[in-house]
């Protein structure tokens, strides 16, 4: 946990994510990534001595029936976090109505509105959201192999619309020393019924980069540097011409 808490006041420390006074809305999805984030951020109140509101918030996204969310609200509940669950149609709209042949982008634009809707409700305007190291890579070879765009998400984001300050604090956290947390911790986590999980386009991305591992030994490390290297960026303009020109 030392190494999770270290990483995320090395995020909070580069990118001012956390102020003292925040009520921080957190992303509790039921896998593993947000219920560390959520005991990291819990801990990390005595950690920093930032003083600051912790709500979770779930979005059930209507999956195979009803969300087991018990496991997460017992928790909350040992710890005096409110939690809140809010009942949505995602799953029908985007497998049933929409049929989409690549739904996870789709989905993960509902449920970021969704989100944002429910902390206005609750009188929210920060949310903690549970992306790791890994994600943050994948989402930059995503955006270059299938998009030529060389973008990934940012640590932390203004949604000007809804006035919502969007945080991933685990932003540094390479997703092992996540699943060794959870697991050491047994920390509640509750099963995906998603029919994409493990087969999405993201899935094939993290195997690609897991295969880098023949020709470097650490490859996540180096490309998250890059990621964080913007002015090294060595790309082409089509217009390019020498001083005094």
């Amino acid at each position: 946990m030392k190494h999770v808490l270290a990483c995320l006041k090395r995020a909070d420390r580069d990118f001012g994510m956390i102020r003292d006074g925040d009520h921080i809305a957190v992303g509790l999805s039921g896998g593993k990534d947000s219920i560390v984030l959520l005991h990291a951020l819990r801990l990390y109140r005595y950690y920093s001595g930032l003083s600051y509101g912790l709500t979770a918030v779930t979005l059930d996204l209507g999956i195979d029936g009803e969300m087991n969310t018990e496991p997460l609200r017992e928790y909350c509940g040992n710890w005096d976090i409110p939690y809140h669950v809010r009942k949505s149609d995602i799953a029908d709209v985007v497998f049933h109505i929409r049929q989409e042949k690549n739904p996870c982008s789709l989905c993960s634009k509902m449920r970021r509105g969704m989100l944002h809707e429910l902390c206005l409700e609750l009188g929210i305007k920060k949310i903690a959201l549970g992306h790791h190291r890994e994600d943050a890579i994948e989402t930059f070879m995503m955006s270059m192999l299938l998009e030529g765009r060389i973008s990934t998400f940012s640590p932390l984001s203004w949604m000007d619309r809804t006035d919502i300050v969007q945080i991933r604090p685990l932003i540094y956290v390479p997703e092992q020393k996540i699943i060794e947390v959870r697991r050491k911790l047994e920390l509640p986590v509750v099963k995906n019924k998603c029919p994409m999980d493990g087969h999405s386009k993201r899935q094939e991305i993290k195997e690609l980069i897991q295969s880098f591992r023949s020709v470097a030994d650490e490859p996540e490390k180096y490309m998250l540097l890059a990621l964080q290297k913007t002015q090294n960026y060595n790309l082409w303009d089509k217009i390019k011409r020498r001083p005094g020109e």
